[in-house]
């Protein structure tokens, strides 16, 4: 069920409302920043990343996990 939860949480973060070929076909910054492979997908994950790592890792749902 966590897993279900942190994928529906991080799935569209920050989603700029197009395709995947409409910015590799507009030359949209994403698109140049991932090199036109999975833009969105990689554009959510580095995202979600970015949040989770600001702030003194107050939004790092995985801070208190044990690694084991």
């Amino acid at each position: 069920m966590m897993s279900l939860t942190i994928a529906a949480a991080c799935h569209d973060v920050d989603h700029p409302g197009f395709t995947n070929l409409y910015l590799i076909e507009s030359s949209h910054a994403l698109s140049l920043r991932y090199n036109d492979l999975s833009v969105l997908e990689n554009h959510h994950v580095a995202t979600t990343f970015d949040i989770m790592t600001k702030e003194e890792n107050k939004y790092n749902i995985f801070d208190k996990l044990d690694k084991d």
